[in-house]
């Protein structure tokens, strides 16, 4: 899936995905601009003004993607998941975003609980 972002507007960023745009809500991490889309998180450097940026998917990514608030924690320590299965829910800009195991694995450790605040590259689970 080929991932673009266009545009920077207040608090969204618009991207073009497989030749679709949509506004994503984004988190501005110093020189860079992380996203989450269809369950996946996204970072895309910033770079001089004006040039089109591409968008790098952190495939192993179990990392908060914007400062939010844990919903549900879906699994626990010891725990077999497979890819695609939703570990937390997060509630993030008024809508509720789902962190996703990036492969097949075991929870090594779940690092927040449900109610915490999180801030953005806080790694909430650990897999092994």
């Amino acid at each position: 899936m080929a991932v673009e972002i266009i545009g920077v507007h207040h608090n969204e960023a618009e991207i073009v995905v497989d030749g679709q745009k949509y506004f994503v809500p984004f988190v501005l991490l110093g020189n860079r601009v992380q996203f989450a889309f269809d369950g996946e998180i996204y970072t895309v450097d910033i770079p001089e003004r004006g040039v089109r940026l591409r968008a790098r998917h952190h495939d192993h990514s179990l990392e908060a993607p914007m400062p939010g608030l844990v919903l549900k924690v879906l699994f626990g320590p010891g725990d077999a998941v497979e890819k695609g299965a939703p570990l937390i829910i997060l509630e993030a800009m008024k809508m509720e975003h789902a962190i996703l195991a990036p492969r097949d694995g075991v929870i090594a450790a779940v690092n927040c609980r449900e109610g915490e605040m999180v801030q953005p590259g806080v790694d909430l689970v650990t897999m092994r």
